[in-house]
């Protein structure tokens, strides 16, 4: 045997690709609108996967930056809403408050710092200038626990938290909402049916979840219960950060041990009260952010299979349309397996060219979504964000499709007989 036919046994089928390539190629652009409407439920299944999962994506990345300033020593801790059906049934039964704070602070020997807040939505307004933003009721505590710098002037203090002083950190983009003066320390704000005195500028943060963290007022806490009353005074949530990360689970025992005596709780009782740990937030928001993607990709399965049919359908047609080229290929030499594989991987590349398609159509339409979200609901909604996996995920899948449901008429047309091809009309 010679080393020239050796070499066809071996590589003659793949040696051969580049071509077999280019014939797909040239097959798929001969019919440039066929192919398109073939590839269309390829597109469309790929388009919905990357513009759904990178929106999702945009918005877990955005709670990872907007949790990157708390690391694995701080806890979070609110009523358990989970034990009525009724939230509000919930909100009316239920405490959290601004002395449960203080005494977790003072019996829990591992809780290095405790920050109670509140947030509610109000108005604000400034020489006939009016506008609405979160209001954050919170302590000296808050800044520190949280790494929020101050740009200009200070953060509240503890005094301001005893004496109920009205004052108030602003964030930057209410420099702009109420068209303050650079240097606004000292200039008085109404907050609702309250006047307060700026006595700092919060350090720029951007945008997280949705939500401008630049878009916000922080006022001390009991000035924040007095304005906005005992609905709000009795649903607080408390960041904790505790001395040494490795006894978060001490930490999270004597928390509970002083909550359930404040709440007057016997044994046996469930805790009215949930914690949680950094950590089990981020599990969560994975596990929320896998959900989704599993069911949107469970739904665009479908698509798949769909678009895999019309591709299918079309090569069949193909197939029928190049008889009797089939029949001359063989003629001068082809194999079956070469013919084989000209039609697979014409299907592949099908399938491969609407999945790049639907991906640069999906990036397209969640970059334009995002930027009309950014329009019409907030500013700081996050940016889209496409992982490398859903790139490959999405081009395998197109590809995959393609191949399974090429394989029937690809092999179809290698088990043509040379003469009834070359005599088909």
């Amino acid at each position: 045997m010679s080393a020239a036919t050796k070499k066809e046994d071996i590589y003659g089928t793949w040696g051969s690709f580049t071509e077999l390539l280019r014939s797909s190629l040239r097959a798929i652009l001969a019919n440039k609108m066929r192919s398109f409407l073939t590839t269309l439920g390829i597109i469309i299944g790929v388009l919905s996967v990357v513009a759904v999962v990178s929106i999702l994506q945009g918005v877990f990345q955005s709670f990872l930056g907007q949790f990157s300033s708390l690391g694995g020593d701080t806890m979070f801790i609110r009523s358990n809403y989970e034990m009525f059906k009724d939230r509000r049934e919930g909100i009316r039964r239920l405490k959290m408050t601004y002395e449960n704070a203080l005494a977790v602070g003072r019996g829990a020997q591992e809780v290095k710092a405790i920050a109670p807040f509140l947030m509610k939505q109000d108005t604000i307004a400034y020489r006939g200038r009016k506008d609405s933003t979160q209001i954050f009721g919170t302590t000296e505590s808050y800044g520190p626990i949280t790494s929020l710098g101050v740009e200009t002037g200070r953060f509240i203090g503890a005094m301001d938290v005893a004496t109920r002083r009205k004052v108030c950190v602003i964030g930057r983009d209410i420099l702009d909402k109420l068209a303050l003066p650079d240097q606004c320390l000292g200039t008085e704000i109404q907050i609702g049916r309250g006047t307060y005195t700026i006595v700092g500028v919060a350090a720029k943060k951007g945008g997280s979840l949705g939500q401008s963290e630049d878009d916000r007022i922080l006022v001390p806490i009991t000035t924040a219960i007095q304005q906005y009353g005992q609905v709000y005074a009795n649903d607080l949530i408390l960041l904790v950060q505790v001395r040494d990360p490795r006894k978060m689970d001490e930490a999270k025992e004597e928390i509970s041990g002083v909550l359930r005596r404040e709440h007057g709780l016997k044994f046996g009782q469930t805790d009215d009260f949930r914690i949680f740990t950094m950590d089990e937030i981020l599990s969560q928001i994975k596990q929320f952010t896998t959900v989704s993607t599993l069911i949107v990709a469970a739904i665009v399965g479908i698509t798949l299979i769909v678009g895999g049919i019309g591709i299918m359908n079309i090569m069949l047609v193909s197939v029928t349309e190049r008889t009797r080229e089939i029949g001359i290929r063989m003629a001068v030499g082809a194999k079956r397996a070469h013919i084989l594989y000209q039609f697979l991987i014409e299907s592949v590349t099908l399938a491969t060219l609407g999945g790049v398609v639907g991906l640069l159509a999906g990036w397209g339409i969640s970059v334009l979504t995002v930027t009309i979200l950014r329009h019409t609901v907030t500013e700081g909604f996050p940016a889209a964000y496409v992982p490398v996996w859903v790139i490959f995920l999405s081009l395998g899948f197109a590809a995959f499709t393609g191949a399974v449901f090429g394989v029937y008429p690809a092999f179809k047309a290698s088990r043509l007989d040379p003469i009834d091809a070359l005599r088909y009309e």
